[in-house]
């Protein structure tokens, strides 16, 4: 799923480039879309609350905890990974993200 390079920044995670920007929307709360800068790749969505500093230091932690925890792929097409932060004030080093929405 391609993205926009216009309005994107750029963040290295563990020596891999990404893109990510963040998109406001209504419900539920911000979302930040993370795609591998090279290769055109799975998405990654992560919302979190309304009045959250999105920071890139918050985006490297949600890029490592959804390679690492939920199975991302940035590198393989594939559907979009959405995950949610709990928590009004994230932690970049212990997020707690969950996929999203919740399975029953």
């Amino acid at each position: 799923m391609a993205m926009a390079k216009k309005g994107t920044r750029v963040i290295v995670v563990d020596g891999e480039r990404y893109r990510w920007v963040v998109a406001p929307n209504d419900e539920p709360g911000l979302a930040i879309v993370v795609l591998h800068a090279d290769v055109d790749g799975q998405r990654m969505v992560t919302w979190v609350e309304h009045g959250v500093v999105v920071a890139p230091g918050l985006v490297a932690g949600a890029v490592r905890d959804a390679l690492l925890h939920h199975g991302w792929t940035p590198r393989l097409r594939g559907r979009q990974l959405t995950l949610r932060c709990l928590g009004r004030n994230p932690n970049p080093a212990d997020l707690r993200l969950v996929a999203w929405p919740p399975t029953a």
